[in-house]
This record gives structure tokens, sequence and C-alpha cells, in this order.
């Protein structure tokens, strides 16, 4: 059975933003030709859009009250591993206090990627929301990534707003 299971929330409970999905069993796939990368090889776990967008402004609206540093707190091991705390919280608040406080987001496009080894960024299964935000002073666009952890957790693997 092919069931699908939504993309459960969990809103910060105990300073962790992590999102969970459960897995779609794998349909028997005749040998490849060449042997794929590990993050290839991995089966995907099915994510409604719908709960992805709903975890990225989640996370977005913790950053709107000045909590960048709770959404680090619960953040994957690949985010914490490119930069520090200070670097993550400074960064965001510069960019947020010259755009000033939101007035309206709107989801743009919604991604699921499996990055492979030796790329730019870490290797995995990520998803990302992109939205349009409407700033007090301009609009920019937001970017709100999650990374697949080993744990079969969904986690904060990024936030960029340009």
């Amino acid at each position: 059975m092919n069931a699908r299971t939504p993309l459960a929330i969990a809103l910060l409970s105990c300073a962790a933003m992590t999102v969970s999905a459960q897995t779609r069993p794998a349909q028997p796939q005749a040998a490849p030709a060449q042997q794929a990368p590990a993050a290839s090889r991995a089966v995907a776990p099915q994510v409604d859009p719908n709960s992805v967008v709903q975890a990225a402004l989640a996370i977005a609206q913790v950053i709107d009250r000045g909590q960048a540093a709770d959404v680090w707190k619960g953040a994957s091991p690949v985010a914490r591993g490119t930069t520090t705390e200070k670097q993550f919280v400074d960064g965001i608040a510069a960019k947020r206090n010259a755009l000033g406080a939101p007035v309206s987001r709107e989801w743009m496009s919604v991604s699921r990627n499996v990055v492979p080894a030796g790329d730019n960024v870490p290797a995995g299964m990520y998803v990302s929301a992109r939205f349009q935000t409407r700033f007090a002073n301009r609009v920019a666009e937001e970017l709100v990534s999650l990374h697949y952890d080993d744990d079969n957790t969904w986690r904060l693997a990024g936030y960029t707003v340009n």
C-alpha cells in the first residue's frame, strides 16, 4: 500500500524545530546499470507540499518574533556544521532589520531535491519553500530549506532572505 502520511509539525517544543515524515515503501525496481551515490539510493520520503509550506511558515514566523536563536537550536546538523549560532542569528537580524516588520507572506514554490555527495551543499534530501514577503520597507524573497536527517526527521537546513 502506498499511503502517504502528511508532514507533522512540531512547533518549537523544547526549543526544537523539527518536522517528521513517514516514508512510503519503496517499489521494486530493476537494478541500475551503474551504482548510484548513497544519497540518491536512499528512499526519498513522500512529502506533502502543503505541510512543507506550513513548516517553513512556522519557522519564518518564529524568526519574525526575533527568536532566530530558538530556530537555530532545533536546526539540522547540516546547518549547524556550516555556520555558528551567532553568525546565523546576526546574519538574519542584519537582513531583517533593514527590511522592517513583515506585513504579508505568500508562498511561491515548493521543491524537493536529492543532493549527491561532492556538491556545494552537504549530501542528502532537502525540501524548500520559497515565499514572496512584503516587509514594511520593501518586498523580498525568503527561502526556508529543511534537511531529512539520519533520524528520519526534517530539520531546518537554511534560511535566506533576498
